[in-house]
């Protein structure tokens, strides 16, 4: 089996467990080869393998305020290029494609009517069990079909509430991790700009705690009394994890699902029109962990003070079931 494994490369969460997956489907001995694409242009993280086709695709710009800015995505949409990767590469010699919520391989495989398997958290969605939001599960769906169509998926959450939804694929980094909890909040929050977010922690009812932001835009660390920002950096933001004693961030599902099972306290702020991120919260919240709609003194004080809580969510290693998934999806597809 010839397998073409596409990543979205606008998260990093997308790529940490991909990383794993391919490195478990590695070792299936029906398994021939695993070509990688990849596309997209946000993320902060090298693949340790070679990446066989790396595309422009489709990338969502953030804006100020935790939003997107459809405006600045659309004016950066190019359609040419776009249809330009998909010709660029060689689908028909391969078996089978596996995307996670990659537009390329996704539509490369449906052009070329090659079986595609879809994986992710935001198929999760898509599960009659998904408790109901308002019309955010039917335009999630719509959305999904026009951006990444597929003909079967392999969902993710916090979870099992269906039989396609599996625990979330955590790195060997955190599964393996001695915890602890040190004097300092983390801050992961990179739809906000250092200002905003530098603005609400220069308060002085801030000034016995300790902070540490991982900045999309600085280059290099600084330290300005109780607050320390530091540039993306993968091993850095892992090693602050494993160690702090709390941390801020959005409604990403994969640092939300290291968070939970490193038993760190937690306050969520989702990204401001990112369905996947708002149908997140709305789990996290009935599982008692803080939501917040922006950064805010008030929020983040009580938070600190009051909010003790240690979240931890029993999340079994479900790798070894993803893959035999995987492999009785794709035989079942190829054989049809």
């Amino acid at each position: 089996m010839k397998i073409l494994y596409g990543i979205q490369a606008t998260g990093n969460g997308h790529i940490t467990r991909s990383i794993e997956i391919i490195e478990q489907l590695a070792l299936e001995p029906e398994i021939e080869k695993i070509d990688v694409v990849t596309s997209g242009n946000n993320s902060d993280i090298q693949l340790p393998r070679n990446v066989n086709y790396n595309c422009k695709g489709i990338s969502f710009k953030y804006g100020k305020k935790g939003k997107i800015s459809y405006l600045k995505s659309f004016a950066k949409l190019d359609l040419y290029a776009f249809v330009k990767s998909i010709k660029s590469i060689p689908f028909k010699k391969y078996d089978l494609v596996i995307s996670d919520y990659e537009p390329v391989s996704c539509w490369g495989a449906k052009i070329y009517h090659i079986p595609c398997i879809g994986i992710g958290n935001i198929y999760s969605l898509t599960s009659k069990n998904f408790p109901r939001l308002h019309g955010l599960k039917l335009k999630t769906n719509i959305v999904t079909k026009i951006l990444c169509p597929v003909k079967a998926k392999i969902g993710m959450h916090f979870t099992r509430m269906d039989d396609f939804i599996y625990y979330p694929v955590l790195r060997k980094e955190i599964r393996n991790a001695s915890i602890v909890n040190e004097n300092f909040i983390l801050i992961y929050l990179l739809t906000y700009s250092d200002d905003e977010l530098m603005q609400i922690l220069r308060d002085k009812r801030f000034s016995d705690y300790k902070f540490i932001i991982y900045s999309k835009t600085e280059k290099n660390p600084i330290t300005t009394q109780n607050i320390s920002i530091f540039p993306l950096n993968m091993e850095g933001f892992t090693n602050h994890l494993i160690q702090c004693a709390g941390i801020i961030t959005a409604g990403g599902f994969q640092t939300i699902s290291e968070a939970l099972f490193l038993h760190k306290k937690l306050l969520v702020i989702p990204m401001k029109g990112q369905p996947e991120q708002k149908a997140n919260a709305s789990i996290l919240e009935k599982m008692n962990v803080p939501i917040a709609k922006q950064p805010d003194a008030e929020i983040l004080l009580n938070w600190l003070e009051h909010d003790s809580n240690n979240n931890h969510i029993e999340m079994k290693n479900d790798i070894d079931k993803i893959i035999l998934r995987i492999m009785d999806i794709g035989h079942a597809l190829i054989k049809n």
